[in-house]
């Protein structure tokens, strides 16, 4: 009985592996190769840490078969680690991404298979869903995910990139080791497919941007008192012709509160600069020389930064 049970796993997996592998490419951005997977006819998408390539470069995509070809970099969200390669005039099958709502059928405690090509045969690594939020998450890098997803997976060479499959065959996230360091984390299918349609459209992703480097620090007493909060975040740097900069911020002031809501840590304020914030005019509480002022500031659009 127990031996029907493990061949007829055995036996799935393998299917599995047969079904979405071909859909799994070699992605060489860099020194290391990683992986990828189509997401539609001639749309690779991969880890955007795994593309050192500048928009205009090209990379190199490895297939099932063996060959190697040519791919261009559509964009890249640093925000989701996403990136979009097109490969031209290649009947490379789009793997079955799951639709729907964001949440779909996965659950803490499934297994999953990763399906990765680090070299021209396909590898599949099991594991189980070890976290799953219950919301949307911001990465440290201010990325909109729509769950956070984080399995046991190993992290072996070319998993980041590469696909994770549920019990039924379906492309349920992309794995990546560039959301947080040294964790197999995943970007699930729903986050993928929005983050890409913005790349195909715009070639980048809108992300507000204030021009502004800031450190965690406590406030005086009194101000503290007065604004019901500990800690604000202090002004370390102003980039030039920013839209900090245009709105009069200087080095050493302390920003205490983003259209009324308080900055006790850097994170709070990345999670406000998303993409539906760009060009909104905001109005800043900020402490300078031991005084509560009122700042307003329009954010604007942070740009992709260049890799190469």
């Amino acid at each position: 009985m127990a031996t029907d049970a493990m061949q007829g796993l055995s036996g799935a997996l393998a299917e599995l592996t047969a079904r979405v592998g071909p859909s799994v490419v070699r992605v060489e951005g860099r020194r290391r190769p990683s992986s990828g997977v189509a997401l539609a006819a001639g749309v690779v998408v991969t880890a955007s840490h795994t593309v050192e390539a500048e928009d205009d470069a090209e990379v190199e995509v490895g297939l099932q078969d063996g060959r190697s070809v040519k791919a261009q970099l559509i964009g890249r969200d640093e925000g989701t680690d996403l990136a979009a390669l097109r490969v031209e005039g290649l009947d490379l099958v789009p793997a079955p991404w799951l639709g729907g709502d964001a949440a779909g059928p996965v659950r803490v405690g499934n297994l999953v298979l990763a399906i990765s090509r680090p070299g021209k045969s396909a590898r599949a690594s099991l594991g189980v869903v070890s976290a799953l939020s219950e919301s949307e998450w911001r990465s440290p890098a201010g990325g909109r995910i729509d769950r956070y997803l984080e399995t046991d997976l190993a992290l072996r060479p070319g998993f980041s990139g590469s696909a994770l499959v549920d019990s039924l065959g379906r492309v349920v996230a992309l794995n990546t080791t560039g959301l947080l360091r040294g964790t197999a984390s995943a970007i699930p299918a729903a986050t993928v497919q929005r983050v890409v349609q913005q790349l195909l459209a715009h070639g980048s992703v809108a992300r507000g941007y204030l021009g502004i480097s800031t450190l965690p620090a406590r406030l005086p007493e009194a101000i503290a008192k007065e604004l019901g909060q500990p800690a604000a975040l202090l002004v370390s740097a102003v980039d030039p012709g920013s839209p900090a900069s245009r709105a009069g911020l200087i080095f050493g002031d302390a920003v205490a509160a983003f259209d009324g809501r308080a900055l006790a840590h850097p994170g709070a304020l990345l999670e406000l600069l998303d993409d539906q914030s760009v060009g909104k005019t905001v109005q800043l509480k900020i402490v300078r020389a031991g005084e509560l002022r009122a700042l307003a500031l329009t954010i604007g659009k942070r740009e992709p930064r260049a890799h190469g």
